[in-house]
């Protein structure tokens, strides 16, 4: 009733406000009536509920007396059992109503109260649900009054004291002190917090730590502001108050046992001579006072194992270093330079070593493996940095090291007991020996001699089933690829496949390809099977990649990209069945998940992917992906369903893209033939698959079908977005005329609405439907309507002359054709529910009708001063009045005898 209120608003009041103000005020007054009829029809349905709720009331609302009898009942106290009233005060009354019943002796007084309340429930209405400042208020309420309320509002208190305290001191001028003397404040301030801490340091311990640390740290600030900001310290005496309370960081932090304290004493001190750098560069007294840190480091690490404290000297050592090198060094600071790089290393060589004899006995094996490798790595990377381009003393300098740590290893297997961290040292030897071989010889031949040499430790170790020499055949095969990259600018080959770099890489690749097979039959499940494998294949696609990009035609580079792609998944699908290796179905997976990238890739101008070199190309991976998949389902590879769906999804993409370079290139065709020819590959899968052809479900139909209903969302997917923008094209289908309904465009977007409805029918008869079956109807006819409006204005567009943009939203002809064309079609629905008795066909068309209506009242009044709108408005009337005769009123539901 409130929606006819608006309508009839709606329609009344453009006509009242014209005849009042003898002007037409458009769509204003309608949407002026309609919001009256809203409050009219709001209006009535508040009245009914008043009267609805009164009503109510009365009925439930007993007579006043016996109400009064039965309140003075309950208030009454309960006369003792043991005393009953004697005879003579019985008075004989007239019979009491049910309403005020006398009740049972034992009725307690509170369920009286109870009872004589339960009317007054009855009519209570339900409390409203709070709101968002309820809610607030709720939370603030807790905030207050749960966990450590006093905490909270102390410091909510003390916030605000000392704001306020802050301010008025500021406007009072209070602050106005030499900046001397306030840093000494601070200073002094910290002090007295950190004796007061040290104090505490038995009663409170946590709280006294962290107390001193930041004592501690605001204390460094404060000689960092003197000499940053201030100038009130010079340089040398900063740094001097520094390293004093760097210092005695430290020492708190040794007598209290407190890694923390320690971490923020080294930090500091290291931090110390950024903060109160100048330009002077001495890199000696820099350097110099990072070994007096690291001695005390390497001190503590005598009486304390703090690992977290020696990663830190290691890092900032390093790390400033580093930079240092990388901004200031030069070739003549060598000799200042390389001392200290020794001693760093030295330090650090020798940290891990007292770090595990500091653990217990049963610990001994725990070392800090950061420091054990990452010191002769980042070490030896400086050395080289200093020593450059000098080839033969860095190949000095890594013998050097693998002297040191082989009588380091020995000192620890022989001497301390230190099993593991000797070994590791050990290893660490081998590798520096091993280093300076390619230091004066070739990267090319170091790399490949190093790769089978690697290969060849690992099968021994394999063999013997010892752990040492399995490391030192991978730590081979590492520094064999590190080696071929470091020597890969020097290939200057010109000979395609016939030069070392190809032979080199190809060397590297069955190496580790070896080593991989090796390890799997070994120990399947090792995680090191999967990385030697995927090195191998690196490898593998380097050496063929490096000859295509070096001397393939730049036209067929995609083309011969694909080549490889497949004939490596057809290599790795013979391995999977065949030698039942796990890892070989890899580059077969790969193969399927890289091919459609190949599609875009092998298009080249105006030819497409299946023409040319490409088709070939595509041909081998067509031979190599049905053999995979053959092979996938043989071994039930639990990818094979995966590989089968991207498998079709690659052949309806090239074939699209194919196609639509066809109608483009070869036939001249306009853009909507190009758009169908593309999408033509994806309507003919998703039918193939809907109708489970056996063309779409070789070799393993269990595995089709376990992604079935995935590929026929996934279709529906792109044709529905398709549709959907084909909503919007002019869609003329040059070089042919346009014929309304006969066109192309139209043709295929009616065309998918009849595949969804076969679908929807499938997965109904399956019970597999996503959507119940009155939301599935309900849709497809939204969609229908969305297709009949874009069929109605493309068919304005070509026979009226209406231009294809903003200008036909605003075209009385096409608005008239719009509301002529939803009617006939409301109407339709109308009738055609009436006559097969559904209800929900028939409220759809009138709906349509519904929305017409309102279409009329807000779009097509304001073309009234045309002829063709007036005309489409009586064409809408006269359907109306039709429709009212045959099919006023929607059928009755199921069961309804009425």
């Amino acid at each position: 009733m409130t929606f006819l209120f608006m309508l009839v608003g709606a329609a009344l009041a453009p006509f009242v406000c014209a005849g009042m103000f003898e002007e037409n005020t458009g769509w204003t007054s309608a949407v002026l009536g309609a919001c009256v009829g809203l409050l009219l029809g709001q209006l009535r349905r508040v009245r009914s509920r008043i009267g609805e709720l009164e009503r109510t009331v009365s009925a439930l609302q007993p007579p006043a007396a016996p109400r009064a009898i039965e309140f003075a009942a309950a208030q009454e106290p309960a006369a003792p059992v043991s005393a009953p009233a004697p005879a003579a005060a019985v008075v004989p009354t007239a019979p009491v109503p049910a309403l005020v019943r006398p009740l049972p002796a034992e009725t307690p007084v509170a369920a009286v109260h109870a009872i004589s309340g339960a009317d007054a429930q009855a009519v209570s209405l339900s409390p409203p649900r709070p709101v968002m400042t309820s809610l607030l208020a709720t939370r603030v309420k807790q905030w207050f009054t749960e966990g450590n309320v006093p905490v909270k509002v102390g410091v909510i208190v003390l916030f605000l004291g000392v704001a306020a305290l802050l301010k008025y001191a500021t406007d009072s001028g209070w602050l106005r002190v030499p900046i001397e003397f306030r840093l000494a404040g601070i200073a002094a301030a910290a002090l007295g917090a950190l004796v007061f801490a040290w104090r505490k340091r038995e009663s409170h311990r946590v709280f006294a730590l962290s107390l001193q640390g930041g004592a501690i740290g605001l204390l460094i600030l404060t000689i960092f502001a003197a000499f940053r900001f201030y100038d009130v310290l010079p340089a040398g005496m900063a740094f001097v108050l520094l390293v004093i309370v760097v210092a005695g960081a430290g020492a708190l932090a040794v007598l209290q046992d407190a890694l923390a304290l320690a971490v923020l004493a080294i930090a500091g001190g290291f931090l110390a001579p950024i903060l109160v750098a100048t330009d002077s560069g001495n890199h000696v007294a820099l350097f110099s006072y990072y070994a007096v840190l690291n001695a005390a480091i390497f001190a503590i690490a005598w009486v304390r194992p703090w690992r977290p404290l020696n990663l830190l000297g290691f890092a900032f050592t390093f790390v400033i270093g580093t930079l240092w090198g990388v901004t200031r060094y030069r070739h003549e600071l060598f000799a200042s330079t390389e001392p200290f790089l020794l001693l760093f290393f030295a330090f650090y060589l020798f940290i891990p070593i007292l770090y595990a004899l500091r653990q217990a006995p049963a610990r001994r094996d725990l070392i800090d493996g950061s420091l054990v490798f990452g010191t002769p790595l980042i070490a030896f990377a400086l050395q080289a940095a200093l020593l450059l381009p000098d080839r033969m003393q860095l190949a000095f300098s890594a013998l050097g090291a693998a002297a040191i740590y082989t009588a380091v290893a020995a000192l620890e297997l022989r001497r301390l007991g230190l099993r593991l961290l000797g070994e590791s040292h050990a290893l660490l030897a081998f590798g520096f020996a091993t280093l300076a071989v390619p230091l004066a010889l070739s990267a090319r031949t170091t790399a490949s001699t190093w790769a089978l040499e690697g290969a060849a430790v690992l099968w021994l170790g394999l063999r013997q089933q010892r752990r040492i020499p399995r490391w030192i055949g991978y730590g081979l095969q590492v520094c064999a690829g590190l080696a071929y990259l470091y020597g890969y600018e020097d290939a200057v080959d010109r000979t395609a496949l016939l030069n070392g770099a190809f032979f080199g890489a190809l060397l590297l690749a069955l190496a580790g390809l070896a080593s991989a097979r090796l390890l799997s039959r070994a120990d399947a499940r090792a995680p090191l099977t999967v990385l030697l494998f995927i090195w191998a294949w690196g490898w593998w696609l380097l050496a063929w990649g490096n000859e295509i990009e070096r001397f393939a035609p730049s036209g067929l580079k995609a083309a011969w990209w694909l080549a490889l792609i497949a004939l490596t998944g057809h290599a790795g699908s013979e391995g999977l069945r065949r030698l039942n290796w796990r890892e070989a179905a890899w580059p077969l997976l790969a193969m399927f998940g890289l091919a459609p990238l190949f599609v875009i890739a092998t298009s080249d101008g105006p030819h497409g992917p299946l023409e040319g070199w490409a088709a070939a190309a595509w041909g081998l991976w067509l031979l190599s992906a049905l053999r995979g998949l053959f092979d996938l389902a043989f071994r039930q590879h639990s990818l094979r369903h995966v590989a089968h769906f991207v498998f079709l999804w690659t052949a309806a993409f090239a074939l699209g893209v194919e196609f639509g370079e066809i109608a483009h290139t070869h036939l001249a065709l306009g853009d909507v033939w190009i758009g169908l020819g593309a999408l033509a590959p994806f309507a003919a899968l998703f039918w193939f698959v809907l109708a489970r052809t056996p063309l779409v479900r070789w070799p393993d139909p269990g595995a089709a079908e376990r992604l079935r209903h995935a590929s026929l969302i996934g279709v529906a997917a792109v044709l529905g977005i398709a549709w959907f923008i084909g909503l919007f094209i002019e869609g003329a289908p040059r070089p042919v005329p346009f014929v309304p309904l006969l066109n192309p465009l139209e043709l295929s977007q009616f065309g998918f609405l009849l595949l969804l409805l076969a679908w929807y029918r499938s997965a109904a008869t399956e019970g597999r439907a996503l959507l119940s079956a009155e939301l599935r109807a309900r849709l497809l006819a939204v969609a229908a309507v969305v297709l009949l409006t874009a069929m109605t204005l493309r068919a304005v567009h070509f026979i009226g002359g209406v231009p294809w943009d903003e200008s036909l939203r605003g075209s009385a002809l096409a608005q008239a054709a719009l509301s002529v064309v939803w009617t006939i079609a409301g109407i339709a629905a109308m009738l055609v529910g009436k006559w097969r008795g559904s209800r929900g066909v028939w409220i759809g068309g009138a709906s349509l009708m519904a929305l017409v209506i309102v279409k009329l009242l807000l779009v097509d009044r304001q073309h009234l001063n045309d002829l063709t709108a007036i005309v489409g408005m009586l064409v809408v009337g006269v359907l109306l009045v039709g429709v009212g005769y045959f099919a006023p009123a929607p059928p009755r539901p199921a069961g309804d005898g009425k």
